[in-house]
C-alpha cells in the first residue's frame, strides 16, 4: 500500500511516501492554520488590558501573575511532549483533541467565579495551545511540498505577530464595552468553526501511525514520562524564580534561592536521564545535538525574547511617554506588524534564488538589532517618522529571522524527527520570551526607581510602579506629569538594550544552522537517493574488482 522507511527515532515509526496537497485544498487548509495561529496568540495577549478589570472582579491582586503565567508556562513546558504525541498519533485527531482542550480551558475561565477557577482554565487552555502551535507546523510539513513549504511557514509565523499586536487593542475595546469575560467567550465560536473545518479536511500524515488504541496502551513505552516529570518542574521552578525575583520576593530570599536550587537539581537529573534513555528520551540526543536543532533552538530562544519583549514594552512606551490609550498604542504598533508580514513573504521568495538559511537569518537578526538599538534613542519628543521607521526595521528583522530555524530544520530532518524538532524550537521561542521578559522587568523597575527619585522626588516611586504610568498621571499634580514621563522614557530606553543584545547573540548562533541548501526535495527522498548512489558505487566497485581478478 505505502512504500515506507523505518525511522531511526523509533522502531514503531515508518516514514511514508509524501502525499502533498495542492491547489484549493492546500489553500483552505493553510487559511485554517493562519486563523488558528492568530487565535492562539490573541488568547495570549487579549487579557493584557483586561487584567485590571479581572482583579477588581475577583477582589485580589495576589494572583495577577498567574493570569498570564498559567497560560504561558503550560505552553512552554508541554511543547517537547506535543512533538512526541504528533509523532505517534494521527495528526488530524490529535489536533482536534488539543483544539477541544483550548476551548474547554477558555470556557472554564469565562465562567469562573473565583480566581483559582480562572487560573485553572488558563492552564487548560495553555495545554491546548501548546498542541495547536506544534500541530500547525507539523501540518505544513506533512501537507505542503518542500518547494512551497518555506513560504507557508514564513506566513504562518507572521500570523503570530498579528495576534500579538491586535490582542491588547481588541481586549481593551471588548473590556470597555462588553466586559472582560467576552475577551474569552469570543474564542468559543471560532474554535467550533475551526474544529468543523479541520474535520472536513484531508490532512495527510508523513509518518505511518499504528492503531490509536494500541499506541495509547504502549504510551508509557513510547513517551518518556519520567523525563517529562523531571523536565517540567525544572522549567516551572526556573520561570517562577525569575518572574518573582526582585518583584514579589527579593533575589536573596529563601523562596527564590530554593526555586533556583531545585530547578538546577531537577535539570541535572533530567540531563542524566536523557543520557540514560538516549534516543528514547523526551529530548532525544540524536536529534537535539544536530547543529540545525541545537543552534536553531538557541537562536530561536533569543529571537523569542526580542519578539515578546517588544510586544510588551513598545506599547508601554506609547502609553506612558506618548500618553496614548491602549487602543491607540496597538494602532501605533501596526508598522511592526505590517513590516513583519511583508518581510516574511519576501524571505520565503528569496530563499529560492539564495537557499541558504544563515544568510537570511543573519540579515534578519542584524535588522532587529539595529532597529532595537535605535529605539534606545527615544525621547518624549521623538517624531512619528522616527518611531515608525525604527519599527519597520525591527519588523523586517523579525520577518526574516523568526522562521529561518524552522525552515532549516524541516528541510534537513526526517518527518518523524521534524515534529520533535519543531516542538523544541517552539519551546525555545516561548521559554526565551519568558526569560527575556522577566529580565526586562527587572531592568525596567530597577532603573525606574532612581529615575523617579531624580525627576519627581515628591512622588512615591512604589506608588507609581503599582498604579502604572497611565493611571498615576491622572492622580498626580500637573507639575509632576512631565517628570514621570521623562523617568519612564529613561527606564524604557535602557530596557531596549536587552532586545538589542539578544538579537546580536542570535545573529552569531544563526551561523550554526549550516550552509547546506534549503532543499526542495523531501529529506526521505534525499536519504533514499544517497542510499541508491551508495549501492551504485558499491556495485561499480565490485564490478571493477571482478574485472581485475579476471
Amino acid at each position: 500500500m505505502f512504500r515506507s522507511k523505518q525511522s531511526s527515532s523509533s522502531p514503531h515509526v515508518k516514514e511514508l511516501e509524501p502525499q502533498y496537497l495542492t491547489g484549493f485544498p492546500l489553500a483552505v487548509l493553510f487559511v485554517l492554520i493562519c486563523i488558528s495561529a492568530i487565535q492562539n496568540t490573541l488568547e495570549m495577549t487579549i487579557l493584557a488590558t483586561a487584567i485590571p478589570s479581572i482583579t477588581t472582579y475577583f477582589g485580589t491582586v495576589q494572583d495577577v501573575d498567574w493570569y498570564g503565567n498559567a497560560y504561558l508556562f503550560t505552553i512552554c513546558v508541554l511543547q517537547p511532549l506535543t512533538g512526541h504525541i504528533y509523532r505517534l498519533f494521527e495528526i488530524k485527531r490529535t489536533l482536534l483533541v488539543f483544539l477541544f482542550l483550548f476551548a474547554l480551558g477558555t470556557f472554564v475561565s469565562a465562567i469562573g467565579k473565583s480566581s483559582t477557577v480562572f487560573i485553572i482554565g488558563r492552564a487548560i487552555a495553555g495545554i491546548g495551545c501548546a498542541g495547536l502551535f506544534t500541530g500547525n507546523m507539523v501540518i505544513i510539513t506533512a501537507a505542503a511540498a518542500p518547494a512551497i513549504r518555506p513560504q507557508l511557514l514564513s506566513v504562518s509565523v507572521a500570523m503570530v505577530g498579528i495576534g500579538g499586536v491586535v490582542g491588547p487593542v481588541l481586549g481593551g475595546v471588548i473590556t470597555e464595552r462588553l466586559g472582560w469575560r467576552w475577551c474569552l467567550w469570543i474564542f468559543l465560536p471560532s474554535s467550533g468553526l475551526l474544529a468543523i473545518s479541520f474535520m472536513l479536511m484531508h490532512i495527510p500524515d508523513a509518518v505511518q501511525k499504528g492503531p490509536a488504541r494500541q499506541t495509547f496502551l504502549r504510551l508509557h513505552h513510547e513517551i518518556d514520562l519520567v523525563g517529562f516529570s523531571l523536565f517540567a518542574p525544572a522549567c516551572v521552578m526556573f520561570l517562577l524564580a525569575i518572574s518573582w525575583g526582585g518583584s514579589k520576593f527579593p533575589w536573596g530570599s529563601a523562596v527564590i534561592i530554593a526555586l533556583l536550587v531545585a530547578a538546577f537539581v531537577s535539570t541535572l537529573l533530567s540531563i542524566s536521564w536523557i543520557c540514560y534513555r538516549k534516543e528514547r528520551a523526551l529530548l532525544p540526543p540524536h536529534i537535539m545535538m544536530k547543529p540545525v536543532v541545537l543552534y536553531g533552538s538557541i537562536a530561536t530562544l533569543l529571537q523569542g525574547g526580542v519578539f515578546l519583549m517588544m510586544q510588551f514594552y513598545l506599547p508601554l512606551w506609547f502609553q506612558s511617554v506618548k500618553e496614548a490609550s491602549p487602543e491607540q498604542g496597538g494602532i501605533m504598533m501596526l508598522p511592526t506588524c505590517i513590516a513583519q508580514i511583508v518581510a516574511s513573504i519576501c524571505c520565503a521568495i528569496l530563499l529560492k534564488p539564495v537557499p541558504y538559511a544563515p544568510v537570511w537569518g543573519v540579515f534578519g537578526n542584524l535588522c532587529a538589532a539595529v532597529g532595537a538599538g535605535l529605539m534606545t534613542t527615544f525621547q518624549p519628543t521623538t517624531s512619528a517618522g522616527k518611531w515608525i521607521g525604527y519599527q519597520i526595521i525591527v519588523g523586517i528583522g523579525r520577518g526574516f529571522s523568526m522562521q529561518i530555524p524552522l525552515v532549516a530544520a524541516q528541510s534537513t530532518l526526517l518527518p518523524s524527527e521534524s515534529s520533535i524538532a519543531i516542538a523544541m524550537l517552539l519551546f525555545s521561542q516561548f521559554f526565551g520570551g519568558s526569560i527575556v521578559n522577566c529580565i526586562a522587568k527587572t531592568i525596567f523597575i530597577n532603573d525606574l526607581r532612581p529615575a523617579l527619585h531624580q525627576y519627581v522626588p515628591s512622588v512615591d516611586p512604589q506608588k507609581v510602579i503599582d498604579a502604572g504610568a497611565t493611571e498615576i498621571i491622572k492622580l498626580v499634580e500637573p507639575k509632576d506629569v512631565q517628570g514621570i514621563i521623562v523617568a519612564y522614557n529613561r527606564a524604557l530606553t535602557v530596557t531596549f538594550w536587552l532586545p538589542t543584545a539578544a538579537a546580536c547573540l542570535a545573529l552569531l548562533f544563526t551561523f550554526g544552522l549550516g550552509w547546506h541548501k534549503v532543499s526542495v526535495a523531501p529529506p526521505m527522498k534525499q536519504n533514499r537517493d544517497r542510499d541508491l548512489r551508495g549501492m551504485e558505487l558499491e556495485k561499480n566497485g565490485t564490478s571493477c574488482a571482478s574485472s581485475q581478478v579476471a
